[in-house]
């Protein structure tokens, strides 16, 4: 079964400017130039690296070619996926569930995501040989996504850090120009790290509604074992949810509630690439919704209800994550269009 989409593939093919037999690149993947267009073409990761060693000796040591790859892609050729970050409110919200959803067109590298509360992680796994093609892929697949991430919020985005697990290959001057930092080398794992203030910016082009939609969808396309995460994190949220009148409850308290130690919820939330400061901010984001939906209740009084010391506080977290605020909100519920 096919490990790596052909979209990667193809692209490197056309980027080999040293290599002109392009047919002969096809081949060595088991592909030819016409195949590797059918929308579920794929490559085993071995063969993939493999291309990427070819294309890289034809280089070398002035590496390049898959820099200029991620640098032209384009969130509309990752379907729902790149439709779903372009679309997302902030980077935050495209963030939140794309460590699954990048399963979709890769299945063999581990996304999560971490707020560690300064900064906004993205890292990323691949358990594979140590060759020359899996770190070329591994560098691809950061620089990739953060390329998708600057056509949503904008081509001024840069991480504050940016790490791998491997060593400098060749020349890294395409590789710093594509990220716009140095790079860190032998680190524990691949990733970038990004400034709050950029992860909670308006995207230019974010809608809530596509948003959801694209997430709603994509959603349906996993199998089950990828939205297992998920349904342990819906009731983490319906747990914090009914005890945030009483004001943000502890890890500890929550996990008590559901059965578990502190320790053993808070790692099954992070390999399924969330945080508990996360859901809790989905289950007040949720909750306010609610109230401000069905209830008469003031809008301090829903702050008290949602776990917010005051007014204020509230209304700037909801503005931020819904785009407008708690009042605008509500009146767009009362309205006659609202029911259109």
């Amino acid at each position: 079964m096919p490990e790596i989409s052909a979209i990667f593939v193809r692209k490197h093919v056309n980027e080999a400017v040293n290599l002109p037999d392009k047919a002969a690149l096809y081949a060595s993947v088991g592909l030819t130039a016409d195949s590797a267009q059918a929308p579920d073409a794929g490559v085993s990761t071995a063969d993939y690296f493999s291309l990427l060693e070819t294309i890289a000796k034809s280089e070398w040591p002035s590496l390049g070619f898959h820099m200029r790859v991620c640098a032209g892609m384009r969130c509309e050729e990752f379907g729902a996926v790149g439709l779903a970050i372009k679309s997302a409110p902030t980077l935050r919200h495209g963030f939140q569930r794309m460590h699954r959803y990048a399963r979709l067109y890769n299945k063999t590298s581990a996304f999560a995501v971490e707020d560690k509360g300064h900064v906004y992680c993205w890292t990323h796994r691949r358990p594979e040989p140590q060759r020359l093609g899996n770190h070329l892929s591994n560098e691809a697949a950061l620089a990739t996504f953060l390329t998708l991430c600057r056509e949503a919020a904008g081509p001024q985005l840069t991480p504050v850090r940016l790490q791998f697990a491997h060593q400098p290959i060749g020349d890294t001057t395409a590789l710093v120009r594509h990220f716009g930092i140095e790079p860190v080398y032998g680190e524990a794992m691949d990733g970038m790290q990004f400034a709050l203030e950029d992860v909670d910016r308006p995207n230019p082009a974010g809608d809530m509604g596509f948003w959801r939609f694209f997430s709603d969808h994509l959603d349906t396309l996993l199998p089950p074992a990828e939205t297992a995460p998920d349904k342990l994190a819906a009731q983490v949220v319906d747990e914090v949810a009914g005890l945030l009148s009483g004001g943000v409850p502890q890890l500890a308290e929550v996990a008590s509630r559901m059965g578990m130690g502190t320790r053993t919820l808070q790692r099954r939330l992070s390999d399924g690439g969330t945080t508990y400061q996360d859901l809790v901010t989905e289950a007040r984001r949720q909750l306010a919704r609610k109230l401000l939906r069905q209830s008469d209740y003031s809008l301090s009084e829903i702050a008290f209800l949602t776990g917010f010391s005051e007014q204020s506080a509230f209304t700037r977290a909801f503005k931020r994550d819904e785009g407008i605020t708690p009042r605008a909100y509500r009146q767009s519920i009362l309205s006659p269009a609202a029911a259109i």
